[in-house]
């Protein structure tokens, strides 16, 4: 009987600290819960503050993406710009290295158009002193033949005058007449010739005639004289229609000097425009750079700004007053927050391989009583 009752009492003793261990286990697995469950929820508020964090970065990386394209665009449209004004440049130099040219093929002609009028003046200087010593020599030989003339005439006069032999008797016989002699010759008046009678003299008489190898002498000089008075007179009517081809051709020369001479001064006049617009085209481009540039920074910095200050939406790049609803879209609800956990979790174990498990915001001990 003392041994039956020492077993039960043994068993008992047993079966009160089994239930002792079961309850220190139940109480040590209810404290686990409970830390796995402050962890549970420390680790969910840390997912969400960096899922958070992600979808900041990647609305952050999706707005640099568009401002990225959109500044590509603007460079793209500057680049074009660019272009067009260096094709419009190159036009430019192109003409202006043309206009260069033809003023200086200008110029050379401008210059061969002054050799040619100094040349042709030169010319008409040296026609203009052959023309006046022309006239000199015609005013000298109008001298020489207007005394020549009045020597003629006055020879002329006193060849009416003939020194004669009187005929004596007046038989006919021939007598020829003499050279001059102081006793025997008189002076007769040929308007009288009954008181004389002259003896002419053919191949086969010999005839003293004074006056009728003077008289062919005259004759014969004024007719040289008349001749050569027509020559120069002809030379001189040449020379002055030269002189006159010459003044008519250095008359066109100087016109189109002149019309050369403004010519040039046009080409100048539109080779100075050309440079200066396309100075002003440089400055204008210059100016809109820097003013597209110094437009698109401050835009970008405002734009940061109003990011940095919350007063815009790094999702949508738009303002708070055009939200749908008070809501806040960064934060979200509790709902969204663990969909897009789960949807995160799910991503990523998709990338890794890994098949997915449905994730339990709880966790859920199981307890099983042995009982022994």
């Amino acid at each position: 009987m003392g041994s039956v009752s020492n077993e039960t009492g043994y068993e008992g003793v047993l079966v009160d600290e089994n239930q002792q261990f079961i309850l220190d286990d139940l109480q040590l697995a209810a404290e686990l819960g409970k830390t796995l469950l402050e962890r549970n929820k420390e680790l969910e508020s840390a997912l969400k503050h960096h899922q958070n964090i992600i979808e900041d970065q990647a609305q952050e990386i999706e707005y640099l993406t568009k401002q990225n394209g959109a500044l590509r665009e603007v460079n793209d449209s500057r680049m074009k710009i660019y272009e067009q004004l260096e094709v419009s440049i190159q036009d430019l130099e192109r003409d202006k290295y043309k206009l260069a040219l033809e003023n200086q093929a200008e110029k050379k002609h401008v210059k061969t158009l002054c050799r040619n009028i100094e040349t042709l003046e030169a010319k008409v200087d040296e026609l203009t002193k052959t023309m006046d010593d022309v006239r000199r020599q015609l005013d000298a030989e109008r001298k020489k033949n207007e005394r020549l003339q009045s020597d003629s005439l006055s020879g002329n006069g006193a060849g009416s005058r003939v020194q004669l032999r009187p005929v004596a008797g007046g038989d006919g016989d021939d007598a020829s007449l003499s050279g001059p002699d102081e006793d025997e010759i008189t002076e007769i008046d040929t308007s009288k010739p009954e008181n004389f009678s002259f003896a002419f003299r053919d191949q086969s008489h010999s005839t003293d005639v004074t006056d009728g190898s003077h008289l062919g002498q005259s004759f014969s000089h004024q007719h040289g004289h008349h001749t050569n008075h027509q020559l120069s007179d002809l030379n001189l009517a040449e020379e002055n229609e030269e002189l006159i081809r010459i003044m008519q051709e250095l008359e066109r020369t100087r016109k189109c000097f002149v019309a050369e001479q403004n010519r040039v001064a046009e080409l100048e006049e539109q080779l100075a425009a050309i440079a200066q617009e396309n100075q002003i085209l440089q400055s204008k481009i210059v100016q809109i750079n820097t003013t597209e540039e110094m437009k698109s920074v401050h835009e970008e910095l405002s734009i940061l700004e109003e990011v940095r200050q919350g007063q815009m939406c790094t999702r949508c790049l738009r303002g708070f007053e055009d939200r749908p609803d008070d809501e806040s879209i960064i934060t979200g609800t509790d709902a969204d927050d663990d969909r897009s956990l789960m949807d995160l979790i799910q991503n990523a174990a998709s990338e890794a391989g890994v098949p997915s498990a449905v994730y339990r915001s709880s966790v859920t001990i199981k307890v099983i009583s042995s009982i022994f």
